[in-house]
C-alpha cells in the first residue's frame, strides 16, 4: 500500500508561510529569471494559466490584482526538507519524489484507517510547516499519483483519496485524462491519442503486447500499475539517480546566439558540479532548448545539439 503527498501550490504555500496576509489572495510564483509563472494559487489558477509570461500578467500586478513572487529556490528546499522530516513520523520508508511529492510506503498499517491516518499527515504537516497537502491512497504508486489527483480536485475529498474501498475504481480512471497518469508525457500522450486511448481507464485496459511493442516494458510497468499490480518500488533516499537535469528559462525573449551559448556553459558547468559532488560521471550529455509556449509556433526553433 502506497501513499502520494503532494503539497497544493507548494512555491505558493511557501510564500504564505511567512506572509499570512496573502491567504485567499490571488499569487503567482515565476520561474528562475523570471521568466514564466510555476506556481499559481487556486484563486489565481482561474484566469491565469500555468507559463504564462511576466509581460502577460504585469498589468494585473500594476492594478492590485494579482502578487507575483520571483522563485526563491533556497527557500523552497528549506521547506522541502521540513515537510519530509515530518512525514518520517509516519512511516519509516518515505521517498522523496520531487520537491513537493513523497511516497510513504503504508505496508503492514492494517491496524490503521488509512483515511484516517493520512487525515492526520495532513494536519500535523500543516501544523508543523503551514503547507497545505492532498494525500492519495492506492495498491500501487501509479494509483496514488492519481489519488492524489483526484484528493486535489474534488472538494468533498477533504484533501484524502484513499482508492481501495471505491466500489467502481475504473468509475474514476474513466474521470482522468491519460495525460495526467504519471510516467504518460506530452509525446506518449499523443501516440496514445491515434490509438483511440484518451483515459486512465482505456490505458489500463490497453493489450498488454501491444503496449511493450510501443512504449517498452516501462510503458507496461504503467498499465500493470493500473490494474493495481505493484511494478515500481520504493526507492531509499540516497540511491543515486539515472538521471539530471539542469534547466532554467529567460527572463527575456532570447534573439543573439551569443547568449545562448553563454548559457548552456553556465548550465553545463554546474550539471558537472552536481555529478562531482555525488561522484557520478555520465555516459549521455544532451543539451536541448525551445522557444516559450507563449510564442506563436511559427518563431519556434528546435536547433540540433
Amino acid at each position: 500500500m502506497f501513499a502520494l503527498i503532494d503539497a497544493n501550490n507548494f512555491f505558493v504555500s511557501c510564500e504564505r508561510v511567512f506572509r499570512p496576509d496573502l491567504a485567499h489572495k490571488t499569487v503567482v510564483v515565476l520561474s528562475n529569471n523570471d521568466g514564466c509563472v510555476v506556481s499559481c494559487s487556486n484563486e489565481a489558477k482561474a484566469f491565469i494559466p500555468m507559463q504564462a509570461t511576466l509581460y502577460f500578467i504585469r498589468h494585473l500586478a500594476q492594478h492590485g490584482k494579482v502578487h507575483i513572487f520571483s522563485s526563491n529556490p533556497v527557500f523552497y528546499k528549506d521547506m522541502s526538507r521540513r515537510v519530509i522530516e515530518t512525514l518520517c513520523h509516519f512511516s519509516p520508508d518515505v521517498e522523496q519524489y520531487s520537491i513537493d511529492e513523497a511516497f510513504l510506503s503504508l505496508h503492514g498499517f492494517t491496524h490503521r484507517n488509512l483515511t484516517d491516518y493520512a487525515q492526520e499527515i495532513r494536519a500535523t504537516v500543516k501544523k508543523w510547516t503551514n503547507i497545505p497537502v492532498s494525500v492519495g491512497i492506492a495498491k500501487t504508486k501509479t494509483l496514488a499519483k492519481l489519488a492524489a489527483h483526484v484528493a486535489k480536485r474534488q472538494p468533498n475529498a477533504n484533501g484524502v483519496f484513499d482508492l481501495n474501498p471505491v466500489d467502481d475504481p475504473q468509475t474514476i480512471l474513466k474521470t482522468i485524462k491519460v495525460g495526467e497518469v504519471w510516467g504518460v508525457g506530452r509525446r506518449i500522450r499523443d501516440r496514445l491519442h491515434q490509438a483511440g486511448i484518451y483515459t486512465a481507464y482505456d490505458l489500463q485496459q490497453a493489450n498488454d503486447t501491444w503496449i511493450r511493442k510501443q512504449f517498452s516494458i516501462i510503458g507496461l510497468r504503467t498499465v500493470l500499475e493500473l490494474r493495481s499490480i505493484p511494478c515500481i518500488p520504493m526507492e531509499p533516499d540516497g540511491q543515486p539517480k539515472k538521471m539530471r537535469i539542469v534547466s532554467r528559462s529567460f527572463g527575456h525573449l532570447v534573439t543573439e546566439l551569443s547568449d545562448i551559448k553563454e548559457a548552456i556553459a553556465a548550465y553545463t558547468t554546474r550539471y558537472a558540479e552536481k555529478l562531482r559532488a555525488d561522484g557520478l560521471a555520465t555516459g549521455c550529455f544532451t543539451v536541448s532548448m525551445r522557444t516559450s509556449y507563449g510564442h506563436d509556433a511559427e518563431i519556434r526553433k528546435h536547433p540540433e545539439t
